[in-house]
């Protein structure tokens, strides 16, 4: 069950909120991960997303775009890739912000807070991310609005949707990870 579609795409309906109005004055891209791989460094496909959703918004309404995404585990900061791929998008560099320190999403809302202040702000991330981020991010700004990047599955009610695959089951896992960090932001930080 936890790897076919149609049970996921059901199953990631407890982390589904509705998308506000685009009226933050900063827009806020949250780093979802970089690969790294023989010496070689490329955006992650969440971040990709999360990227081109943000460079949209800053196309409607163009402002400074905060990319936040520190080093996770090893390697160079997920923002500083971030900010390139927006320079290739055409967005221009003086429009980007880095937050290069944050190590997951409370710190994300911390150190953007630190750098930018309480200004309503665009929060952008994935559709299964955004309920712990705006946990975090409420914590710190008065006025949040939020657009989601990406959807946790591509669901056609088709024959395939019931049958297991790996993808299912990739984003059954992310389900389960973001159910257990809303726990412990619950039990930790409020």
């Amino acid at each position: 069950m936890a790897s076919s579609t149609w049970f996921v795409n059901l199953f990631s309906k407890v982390l589904y909120i509705p998308d506000t109005k685009d009226k933050g004055d900063y827009i806020v891209v949250l780093g979802g991960g970089i690969d790294e791989y023989s010496g070689s460094v490329e955006v992650g496909k969440h971040t990709l997303r999360r990227l081109y959703k943000g460079y949209l918004l800053y196309k409607s309404k163009p402002r400074k775009i905060v990319v936040t995404g520190g080093v996770v585990s090893k390697g160079i900061p997920e923002a500083f890739v971030m900010k390139d791929v927006l320079i290739s998008f055409g967005v221009p560099e003086e429009d980007v912000i880095v937050e290069d320190k944050a190590r997951n999403t409370f710190q994300n809302a911390q150190y953007t807070h630190s750098i930018i202040g309480d200004r309503p702000i665009t929060l952008v991330t994935s559709v299964t991310h955004m309920k712990r981020s705006l946990l975090s991010f409420r914590k710190f700004f008065k006025e949040v609005y939020h657009i989601q990047s990406d959807v946790p599955l591509d669901f056609r009610n088709a024959f395939l949707d019931y049958i297991p695959t790996y993808r299912a089951f990739y984003t059954f896992c992310n389900i389960v990870y973001e159910l257990v960090g809303i726990l412990q932001y619950a039990i930790f930080k409020s």
